[in-house]
Formats: C-alpha cells, sequence, structure tokens
C-alpha cells in the first residue's frame, strides 16, 4: 500500500497522468471523466494534489490511510492490488469527515 502512495505521488510530480489515473480505483477515474471531460489523464493535472511523499501509513484490513504534511490518501484493496480511492484529502472539520478533490468510494 504505501509504494501505491508513493507511486502515485511521484506520478503526479512528474506529471504522468496515465501512471497517476492507473493507480486510482475504478470509481475515482469513473468520477472524474464524469465531472472533467478531458479526462483523467489531463484533469489530474489541474487538481494541483500535493505530492509529497506520504510518512506515515495506517492499515485496517483492506482499506488504509497514507499521511503527509500537506495531504491524506486513502486506498483500498482489490483484486488487483492496492488502489487509491482519494486524494487531496483534508478534515472538513476537526472531527468531522474528510473531503477529497479525487473520490472514488
Amino acid at each position: 500500500m504505501r509504494d501505491t502512495a508513493d507511486r502515485f505521488v511521484t506520478a503526479l510530480a512528474r506529471d504522468d497522468g496515465r501512471v497517476a489515473c492507473a493507480l486510482l480505483a475504478r470509481e475515482a477515474v469513473r468520477h472524474i471523466d464524469d465531472l472533467r471531460p478531458e479526462g483523467c489523464d489531463q484533469a489530474l493535472s489541474t487538481l494541483r494534489l500535493p505530492t509529497d511523499r506520504p510518512t506515515a501509513v495506517s492499515r485496517w484490513d483492506e482499506t488504509a490511510q497514507a499521511r503527509s504534511g500537506h495531504d491524506t490518501l486513502f486506498l483500498r484493496k482489490f483484486h488487483e492490488g492496492w488502489r487509491i480511492i482519494g486524494a487531496g484529502c483534508a478534515p472538513s472539520s476537526d472531527s468531522g469527515p474528510y473531503r477529497c478533490k479525487v473520490d472514488g468510494s
């Protein structure tokens, strides 16, 4: 799961939307494609997602959270491996749920 998070932020830093989108869950890609006619590959660069590597990873069975100083990524384990289901996430309040720029939950 950490490897998936690291590869995702590295792809974002390199402006490689193709690789970054391949690491997203299908539902996250569908959500981006529904909102942005240019598609996931092109849309990711316009979302200005943080690209710093996660410093803390927590896992709960088939889900995980990877946190950095500027972002929280949410991951889920699928048949094909770990995929990002949320990126560009920040808590909506001190104890509230997270709001994510990329949401595939």
